[in-house]
Formats: structure tokens, C-alpha cells, sequence
């Protein structure tokens, strides 16, 4: 069955789990108490999800340099690492979606990590942390029911986080994160006429990279 597309509380929908909101890097990020004006939903930081993904797990760094490796010091930040998983966890918000430089050092920097043995996971904005794509993401199926995919991630014109604000690169590299999380495409896809009232553009993956 399809999912069904939640937007503002006239919805004809049950009221989904509310414990977990939209993706932000940490419980410190700035806009991390405010709720999204178009769903009214919350905002979750990283450091929640990794908590519940990985209970047994308490080594997670938050934002501090790679440092020495092989006799290299490194000054570039991931945003989470754990060296007993030997693993990293990137939230890639809209900048990494609105600036070819930093989507170049992204590539850089996520080469880096794995050269020294790293996994390395990316966790898009718009891409939300519901069960099935932590399955996918990290590898661990988590029995508590997390984010509810019946929310679209993007937003309307005048929200800058609209595929329509990205630059040619950042609408490739949308498109290769959606072509991996079809659900969560279609639920935004099936938002889109509601913005399309207000000349949103609509995005389809499929015109960006080869299927």
C-alpha cells in the first residue's frame, strides 16, 4: 500500500509516532527546538538515533579533528566517529547539497576515512531515519519503531531546502540519495502538488542520473 503524505493537522491520517523528528546533526543544533512549520513535526539530533541504533556503543565523538593517523594529522572534523565500530557518521545538510566545494571536499574527506579503514555513512537531509533506512544505512535492524516515512522532508518555495536552491551537483548527488530510498521519494513526490500551487519545481530523479 502506499504511504500516505502528512501535511498539517488536517491530514487524514493517524498521528505517527512523535518521539522521533527530522534529522539535525546534534541535540545542540540551533534549530533543534523549533518544530517545522509545515508538519509541525520536531527536530532529532544525530546523536539520539546513534543512541538508539547502537546502545551498547558510548566512544560516538561529536565534531572533533580526525587527528593522527599512519603519521598524519589530520585537521578535518567528521561529524561522528566511533573507533570501536570504526565507523563515521556525516550529517550532509543543504550545503552539501548548494556548494560544488563542499561536495568535492566531501568526497575528499569520506576517501580519507576509509583509507584508514572507516565505514563511512552519509545521512542526507532529506533523507529520514525511519527503520528501513537504517537497515540500509548502518547495517542494524532496531525493533523500536523510529521515524514515521509518512512526513515528506522537503519543503515549498520560499524554503530554501527545495531541490529547486540546488546547484548542479548537489541535484545529482539528491538524486543518487533518493534513487537508494525510493519510500521516502514518494512520499515527497506525492507532496509536490501541494506546492506546485505555489510554482515549486518539481524533481524527478530519473532526469538527473541514468536509471
Amino acid at each position: 500500500m502506499a504511504n500516505k503524505c502528512i501535511l498539517g493537522a488536517k491530514a487524514s491520517v493517524s498521528k505517527p509516532n512523535e518521539k522521533w523528528g527530522f534529522s539535525r546533526e546534534s541535540s545542540d543544533s540551533k534549530d533543534i527546538s523549533n518544530k517545522d512549520p509545515l508538519t509541525g513535526l520536531h527536530r532529532t539530533g544525530l546523536d539520539k538515533y546513534l543512541g538508539v541504533i547502537f546502545p551498547e556503543t558510548t566512544d560516538w565523538i561529536h565534531d572533533k579533528a580526525f587527528g593522527l593517523h599512519d603519521n598524519v594529522s589530520y585537521r578535518i572534523r567528521p561529524d561522528y566517529r566511533s573507533d570501536s565500530l570504526m565507523m563515521i557518521a556525516e550529517f550532509d545538510g543543504l550545503p552539501h547539497y548548494t556548494d560544488p566545494a563542499v561536495i568535492i571536499k566531501d568526497d575528499k574527506n569520506t576517501n580519507i576515512y576509509k583509507q584508514h579503514g572507516y565505514k563511512v555513512v552519509h545521512i542526507p537531509y532529506f533523507i529520514q531515519l525511519t527503520n528501513e533506512a537504517v537497515a540500509k544505512l548502518f547495517g542494524v535492524k532496531v525493533e523500536e519503531s523510529l521515524f514515521n516515512v509518512s512526513y515528506p522532508s522537503l519543503g515549498g518555495v520560499g524554503q530554501k531546502h527545495n531541490p529547486s536552491c540546488l546547484c548542479p551537483e548537489g541535484l545529482k548527488r539528491m538524486a543518487r540519495d533518493f534513487k537508494r530510498f525510493p519510500e521516502q521519494y514518494e512520499i515527497n513526490i506525492v507532496s509536490v502538488p501541494f506546492y506546485c500551487r505555489r510554482g515549486y519545481i518539481c524533481f524527478r530523479y530519473d532526469r538527473y542520473i541514468s536509471k
